[in-house]
C-alpha cells in the first residue's frame, strides 16, 4: 500500500537531486529513506531510478511517478484546507467586508439571531478577494459597495453610508453648509485607518491634503477632541458613537462620498442569512457599539 509519506519523500528527493540531500532535509537516515523508496518501487512492481554507483536518476518511470505524487499531495491539501473550512463554516459566520459600518450592523445581527454562533470579520477593500473568499468558503457573507448580479448569489441591500466633515466651530470651513473634496484638497485631516475602501477614496479625491493617519481608535478619539483637525464622520458613525463634542458635521456632496452597500451569500445560505432584511432597517447603531 502507497503511502502519502513516501510521495513526499519521492518529491523531496526529486527537488533535492540526491538521497542524502533529502534525507538531511527531512531529518531522517539516508538507509531509512532509501529503505522507504524501495518499498515504494515493491508496491509499485517497477523501478524509478536508474541505479548507478552511489547515484540514483529518476528513470520515465519516475519522472511520471513525481508528477502524480505532486497531483495526489496538492488533492490531498485541497482536501484538508476545504474541510476544515466546511467544519468552520458550521460554527462560524465570517464576515468580510469592503468598509467597517456593515460589519457593525452585521455583528450586532448575528449576535442577536444566532448567539451560538461565533462570529468573525475582515475589512478588505478587494472585491476580488472577497468574492473569492465566499467561494472557497473563508468567507460565509461579504460586503461589497455595489450589487451584483450572479446566479450563484443572493444579494441584499444594506443600508446607505454618507460622509461629513467634522470641523470644531472656530475652524475657518464650519461656515460651509455643504462641501465637495475639491474644496477640501490640501487641508490637513485626521484619518483613521482600516476603513477599507473609504482610505482609497480619500487618496484619490484629495491627493495633495496631509492625512494623519491614526491607527488606534482610542487616540484618534482623543485627538479629536483635542484638536482642531478636521476629520471625516458618517451617518452612521454619527448615530453610532455621539463622541464629537461640539463639533460641526458639515455634508460632503460629491458622488463618491455616498455609498450603498450589499450583502452577498451563496444560495444555499439563504435560510441563514435572509432574516438580515427585516433585521437591518431597524437596527439601533447605538447598540452596536
Amino acid at each position: 500500500m502507497i503511502e502519502m509519506y513516501q510521495l513526499e519523500q519521492l518529491l523531496t528527493i526529486y527537488k533535492a537531486g540526491t538521497i542524502s540531500k533529502a534525507a538531511e532535509e527531512m531529518h531522517i537516515s539516508q538507509p531509512g529513506l532509501t529503505r522507504s523508496i524501495q518499498r515504494l518501487e515493491e508496491d509499485l512492481g517497477l523501478q524509478l531510478f536508474n541505479r548507478k554507483k552511489n547515484k540514483v536518476i529518476f528513470n520515465n518511470n519516475g519522472i511520471m511517478a513525481v508528477k502524480y505524487a505532486k497531483k495526489i499531495l496538492q488533492t490531498k491539501e485541497e482536501m484538508v484546507i476545504q474541510l476544515q473550512r466546511y467544519d468552520r463554516s458550521q460554527r462560524i459566520i465570517s464576515i468580510g467586508s469592503c468598509a467597517p459600518a456593515p460589519v457593525w450592523g452585521l455583528n450586532y445581527i448575528f449576535n442577536k439571531i444566532y448567539p451560538e454562533m461565533q462570529i468573525t470579520s475582515d475589512i478588505n477593500s478587494d472585491e476580488n478577494t472577497l468574492r473569492k473568499g465566499l467561494d472557497d468558503l473563508k468567507y460565509s457573507i461579504i460586503v461589497l459597495n455595489h450589487s451584483i448580479d450572479d446566479e450563484k448569489y443572493i444579494c441584499i441591500d444594506l443600508f446607505e453610508e454618507y460622509l461629513y466633515l467634522s470641523v470644531p466651530p472656530a475652524h475657518p470651513l464650519a461656515l460651509f453648509k455643504e462641501i465637495s473634496f475639491k474644496e477640501l484638497d490640501g487641508e490637513s485631516i485626521l484619518l483613521l485607518s482600516r476603513i477599507g475602501f473609504w482610505n482609497e477614496i480619500c487618496l484619490k479625491m484629495i491627493p495633495n491634503s496631509h492625512l494623519l493617519v491614526q491607527e488606534d481608535n482610542e487616540v484618534f478619539n482623543e485627538l479629536t477632541k483635542l484638536s482642531a483637525l478636521p476629520n471625516f464622520r458618517s451617518n452612521i458613525t454619527i448615530q453610532r458613537e455621539n463622541n464629537d463634542g461640539n463639533r460641526i458635521a458639515i455634508p460632503i456632496t460629491d458622488d463618491s462620498a455616498h455609498i450603498r452597500y450589499y450583502a452577498v451569500f451563496k444560495k444555499e445560505d439563504k435560510k441563514i442569512f435572509e432574516p438580515i432584511k427585516d433585521e437591518i432597517t431597524t437596527i439601533d447603531w447605538k447598540q452596536t457599539y
